[in-house]
C-alpha cells in the first residue's frame, strides 16, 4: 500500500510499503478514505515536538474508511460497513476512568489504533463508531477533532446568554464558535487573519475582533459594557492570547486554555486577578467516549458545518505539501484522500 512516512523535521515522503495484517482477533481491517491534518501531526513535522515513536513512522490520527475484514471475535462490523475510529480508546475502570477523566487513563491502548495517511489501518472492533449514511468520509474524519472542542466547552461553563470569546479562528476555534452558539451564547471571535474573521462571521459569529488593527481587550470591554467576558476559550497556544483571556474575563468568568502552547513557556499572571474577580482558570485536552458520540452526532444533525472547514482537499500523494499549507497558515482544514 502507499503510505505517508515522516523521516525527520520536514521530511515526510509517501512511499510503497507493507499493509497491516490484524494481529489481534479483536481488530478490523479497514480501507482508509480520508483523513485530516491536525496540529499535533504538524508539531513533530516543524520540530517543536519529539515524536512519542521512533521515525519513520506514518502520522494521523483523524481517519475515517470501510471495513475491508474483521478478526474471528468480532462481532457487529462486517466488510463494506463504513467506520471512523475513536483513537482515545480507555478502560473505563481505572481510577481516573470512573472519575469521568478519560484523557487521564490509566490503561490507555496506546498504538492499537494503526492508520493516519495510508491507504489501510487497522483498529479494535471497541473502537469504531458506524458512520451515519448522510455523512461522508470527510465529515466523519472530524469525529476526534470536534470531541475534544466538545469536551472543552462542556469544561468552560458555557451558559445561556453568555459572553464567550474564541481567541484563534482556525479549524478548532470555528468549532468552538459553533458550539457556543448551539449553547445559547453570544460568540467573539478574535484573529489576526482576515479571512478567518470572515468565515467565523459565516458560521455565526456576532462580532470578530482582527486583533492586528485593533487591542482585543479593549473591543471586548465596549462590546459588553465595561464587564468582560464570561467566558475565554484560548484555541490558539500563543502566550499573547493566553494573557489576553485573563485581561478580559469578568468577574466569574471561566478561561479554557485549550491550546497546548510550544515550545512550553510561562506568562506573567497576577494572582489578586483570579482571586478577587474569581475567575476559574481551566484546561481541557482529549476527551471522553460520549464525548466523540455526541461530535458525529452534531454533524450528522448538521448541528456543527465541518465542511465550511476544509479548506484543501489534496490526494495522499501530496501530503506533504498539506503540512506545509498547515504549517504556513495558508488555510483552514487540509483533508487527505487516499
Amino acid at each position: 500500500m502507499k503510505a505517508a512516512l515522516l523521516y525527520g523535521v520536514g521530511d515526510l515522503r509517501v512511499e510503497e510499503i507493507d499493509p497491516p495484517v490484524l494481529s489481534h482477533p479483536d481488530e478490523v481491517l479497514v480501507r482508509i478514505h480520508a483523513c485530516g491534518i491536525c496540529p499535533s501531526d504538524l508539531r513533530a513535522y516543524t520540530g517543536v515536538s519529539t515524536p512519542h515513536r521512533g521515525w519513520p513512522y506514518t502520522p494521523g490520527h483523524e481517519w475515517a474508511g470501510e471495513v475491508v475484514s474483521v478478526g474471528a471475535e468480532v462481532e457487529g462490523f462486517a466488510p463494506g460497513d463504513r467506520v471512523v475510529p475513536n483513537p482515545m480508546l480507555v478502560c473505563g475502570t481505572c481510577y481516573n476512568c470512573i472519575r469521568g477523566l478519560y484523557s487521564f487513563c490509566e490503561n490507555l491502548q496506546r498504538g492499537r489504533i494503526r492508520g493516519g495517511f495510508a491507504q489501510f489501518g487497522t483498529a479494535p472492533a471497541a473502537s469504531l463508531h458506524k458512520v451515519p449514511p448522510a455523512v461522508s468520509y470527510r465529515q466523519a474524519s472530524f469525529g476526534e477533532p470536534l470531541a475534544c472542542c466538545v469536551a472543552g466547552s462542556k469544561q468552560s461553563r458555557i451558559g445561556f446568554g453568555a459572553d464567550v470569546v474564541i481567541l484563534g479562528a482556525g479549524q478548532i476555534g470555528l468549532m468552538h464558535l459553533q458550539l457556543a452558539r448551539l449553547s445559547g451564547a453570544r460568540v467573539i471571535v478574535s484573529d489576526v487573519i482576515p479571512e478567518r474573521l470572515q468565515k467565523a462571521e459565516a458560521l455565526g459569529a456576532h462580532a470578530v475582533i482582527d486583533a492586528g488593527l485593533r487591542d482585543p481587550v479593549q473591543v471586548v470591554q465596549e462590546l459588553t459594557a465595561g464587564r468582560g467576558a464570561d467566558v475565554v476559550i484560548v484555541a490558539v497556544g500563543v502566550p499573547k492570547a493566553e494573557q489576553q483571556a485573563l485581561d478580559m474575563a469578568g468577574v466569574g468568568a471561566t478561561i479554557n486554555f485549550f491550546a497546548g502552547t510550544y515550545p512550553p513557556t510561562s506568562i506573567p499572571l497576577d494572582p489578586n486577578r483570579i482571586h478577587y474577580r474569581q475567575i476559574s482558570l481551566t484546561g481541557s485536552h482529549d476527551y471522553g467516549p460520549i464525548d466523540f458520540r455526541d461530535a458525529l452526532r452534531f454533524i450528522e444533525l448538521r448541528a456543527v458545518d465541518v465542511d465550511a472547514l476544509v479548506s484543501h482537499d489534496l490526494p495522499l500523494e501530496r501530503t506533504k505539501e498539506g503540512f506545509d499549507i498547515v504549517a504556513e497558515r495558508k488555510g483552514l482544514k487540509v483533508s487527505i484522500h487516499m
